[in-house]
């Protein structure tokens, strides 16, 4: 099976919502709920958002969704409870996720304290599971240039506790990441020889698509935040000051390899300037060195209305994709102010 960025795909996924229930002599584990199904399923836990409950419906062969959608709506009719982490269970709804772009985020726990030198580990982590979830789709990502995410391990309360965050830009990526992890979660797992143990439930931080960030307003002033070292390539060269033609030109670039055709952008010669900053170096150790990056803030300002439409769209990018040099190995991570 071979992907594309022009690939249309109508589900990346689906959730149950679940309320808890006072109790009921009908109820079944969710893992027996449906009828055997044609595709193979597991459930993944979600981390509550204001309460509400959800499990996250994971297949192996994703181009069945659409029929386990029509599979969850008869069961629903027929049969609203669940046993569920420990809990009884109504099912209340059934959400859609047709979303091409998401961040995810786990909570690690280590033995101890985890070295700086975890870059190379997530990505192989990363690729681990997908591996699982589908090597084919996984081998592919290995012969691409352009790395279709970013990844990132972000500090915790404690130097033992960390989040492994996972930036996706394909929508096809998405099952098998969660199918992988799934055979994790809450056990252990090894980042380097250190025993790490994956939290209980799977947080969505955020969920768009490229059409949806195309829509966004033209901003002459854009003010991002780097929240670990970037850099870039500059001629045969690193250059850790974030300029406006390095960032928002690596951020075009990457928009242009995933975003669909009918979305992707003209060259552009940019004419922003800093205007302000708040900046300092610091050091990424990897395995075969250190990395020097940037970290802190940057204001950007366009003149140009096209320029600051194009910038809008993309800063807004940027919590997805990183921008820079090493996204998949933690750096570059980046929001808007």
């Amino acid at each position: 099976m071979t992907f594309t960025k022009d690939s249309e795909q109508e589900f990346a996924g689906l959730s149950l919502v679940l309320k808890p229930a006072a109790g009921s002599t009908r109820s079944v584990p969710l893992i027996e709920w449906l009828p055997a199904f044609k595709s193979p399923l597991v459930w993944v836990p979600a981390a509550p958002r204001s309460g509400v409950l959800k499990a996250i419906a994971v297949l192996q062969q994703p181009e069945f969704y659409a029929e386990l959608m029509q599979a969850v709506c008869w069961q629903i009719s027929k049969h609203k409870t669940v046993e569920w982490q420990g809990k009884i269970c109504e099912v209340t709804g059934v959400e859609v996720d047709a979303s091409s772009l998401h961040i995810l985020q786990i909570p690690l726990g280590a033995t101890e304290e985890l070295p700086h030198t975890l870059g190379r580990a997530i990505h192989a982590q990363f690729f681990h599971w997908m591996g699982t979830g589908n090597a084919e789709l996984t081998e592919e990502l290995h012969q691409q240039d352009n790395f279709p995410g970013a990844l990132v391990l972000k500090p915790g309360k404690s130097p033992q506790q960390k989040y492994l965050k996972f930036g996706l830009l394909r929508p096809e990526l998405l099952a098998p990441l969660l199918w992988g992890l799934s055979q994790d979660i809450g056990a252990d797992i090894a980042l380097t020889g250190i025993a790490c143990r994956l939290g209980e439930a799977v947080e969505v931080v955020e969920a768009s698509s490229y059409e949806i960030l195309a829509e966004s307003p033209a901003q002459r002033s854009i003010e991002l935040e780097f929240l670990s070292p970037t850099s870039f390539k500059q001629l045969q060269s690193c250059q850790p000051f974030p300029l406006p033609e390095l960032v928002f030109g690596s951020l075009l670039r990457r928009w242009n390899a995933f975003a669909p055709a009918a979305l992707q952008f003209p060259a552009v010669e940019w004419t922003g300037v800093t205007a302000a900053y708040e900046l300092k170096t610091r050091a990424l150790k990897m395995k075969a060195g250190a990395e020097i990056g940037t970290t802190g803030w940057a204001r950007y300002e366009f003149a140009d209305a096209e320029q600051a439409k194009i910038a809008a769209v993309l800063a807004r990018f940027a919590a997805f994709c990183g921008v820079g040099r090493k996204v998949g190995m933690g750096m570059g991570q980046v929001k808007l102010r």
